[in-house]
């Protein structure tokens, strides 16, 4: 359905088909009537669905040119609210032209107050820099808000903000609230409740956590270095522009350094960088300066880079749900993308619960510098008995004893050397346990035909 369908301002409208925007997404049409209605709403919407603009529409179209402030947006990070901001400053330029406020870390808060003072229209910000000017200080009202967005709900409470939140909404009058997540964290949906009565959760998901034009892979590694695999895939598939993702800062600064070694031109998206590095970074890779971004998390949440062809998950996320924050980052609207995830069999458990949330793989394997299709399905390997589990953990701990920062010459022979190392000791400990055992049976028997 066309934006024109609804009551919407025609200039609104007009700008929008200019900046290519004509079609809803599934999201945009069901929430787009609800909240022109000024109705407060809980959704529970994937990343990558249109959700964005399925609030700015309707605040926009509702904003008036008064020396008032009408709308909030709180959102988790800085470059989250950095990319609302941008969106609503496009559309807002050939419209109505009202002032728009950003407020959040790494700016001075001298420019921040001085543009407060001129009561802006809408403000986009993180809950850290509205807590310090706007509640700390009182620099302006909330009295005339009428509009309050929580976007990414669920990390806006992770990272501590409920109290900000509330103590936000307990200073405006009977606004419209609405509340937008990939899960709904129940202590934030209870605060929307208990300030505007709404209960239902408009659940846009349903049973489908990712997109329809993600396509999803495993690619079996077997044990092998992982950063090695990555710098293979870059190769072999030469995507147009890669998200790889890792669990950790410390994993993603490691690969970082790899491929930069190996002489890839790298982006880094992580933690660890300074604000001013960061907002630096984001705009690099919004130019489209690298092939090749190494991200961890923060990054998989919300934040929308154009035209990721692929996303590689060195490993599985600890919290399952960010797998489908990561693959999110791939296939948004009408493009397609690809999910890749490197796993080896000790992965088999994750893999099944990850297939159990309705995701469907292809599988690939790596051996010998190539990737190859799998038509027959891995299965988990039956429960192990604790001695093969205490002969897994001696091996990955030899490896991880071997493990280096740099890839040496030889560093994949010394590997091997490690393993077999671990595996003769293991063999001659089993051969010494079994003797043991046959001796005691023996003695058992004997025993049993003397009396």
């Amino acid at each position: 359905m066309e934006f024109g369908k609804y009551n919407i301002d025609k200039r609104l409208v007009d700008t929008l088909k200019k900046h290519g925007y004509v079609t809803m997404t599934g999201v945009q049409s069901e929430i787009l009537p609800r909240a022109l209605k000024g109705e407060s709403l809980i959704v529970k919407a994937k990343t990558g669905s249109g959700k964005t603009h399925s609030y700015l529409i309707p605040i926009l179209n509702k904003l008036e040119k008064t020396e008032e402030l009408q709308a909030l947006i709180l959102a988790p990070t800085r470059e989250l609210a950095r990319q609302i901001y941008d969106f609503a400053r496009v559309l807002n330029d050939d419209y109505k032209g009202v002032d728009i406020l950003f407020l959040a870390g790494g700016l001075q808060t001298s420019r921040h107050k001085e543009r407060l003072a001129n009561k802006p229209a809408l403000i986009i910000a993180t809950p850290g820099r509205l807590k310090a000017l706007l509640i700390n200080e009182d620099i302006t009202s909330f009295k005339s808000i009428h509009t309050v967005v929580l976007d990414e709900g669920d990390m806006l409470l992770d990272s501590g903000f409920y109290d900000v939140i509330s103590e936000t909404l307990a200073a405006l009058d009977n606004p419209t609230v609405q509340l937008f997540s990939a899960t709904i964290p129940q202590k934030l949906a209870n605060l929307v409740t208990l300030k505007t009565g709404v209960k239902t959760v408009i659940d846009i998901d349903r049973d489908d956590k990712t997109s329809d034009n993600v396509t999803h892979h495993l690619i079996d590694v077997h044990h092998m270095n992982r950063f090695e695999v990555v710098e293979s895939f870059i190769k072999h598939f030469n995507p147009y522009l890669l998200l790889v993702f890792c669990s950790t800062n410390k994993e993603v600064l490691e690969l970082y350094e790899f491929l930069s070694a190996k002489g890839h031109k790298i982006g880094l998206l992580t933690g660890e960088l300074e604000s001013r590095k960061r907002k630096a970074m984001f705009r690099r890779v919004r130019n489209n300066e690298f092939q090749v971004v190494v991200a961890s998390d923060i990054a998989a949440r919300g934040i929308d880079i154009e035209h990721v062809s692929d996303v590689l998950s060195v490993s599985f996320p600890f919290d399952l749900e960010f797998y489908f924050h990561r693959a999110g980052r791939t296939g948004r609207l009408d493009n397609k993308g690809n999910a890749y995830t490197l796993y080896d069999h000790d992965d088999l458990e994750t893999v099944e619960k990850v297939e159990k949330l309705g995701v469907k793989f292809t599988r690939l394997v790596y051996k010998g510098g190539a990737f190859s299709a799998v038509t027959k399905r891995i299965s988990r390997k039956k429960a192990l008995t604790p001695e093969e589990k205490e002969l897994n953990v001696k091996i990955k701990t030899a490896v991880a004893e071997t493990k280096t920062k740099k890839v040496r010459p030889g560093y994949k022979k010394k590997v091997r050397t490690a393993v077999e190392n671990v595996k003769r000791k293991h063999r001659r400990k089993m051969i010494k346990k079994s003797i043991r055992e046959q001796r005691v049976e023996r003695y058992k028997a004997e025993k049993r035909r003397d009396s």
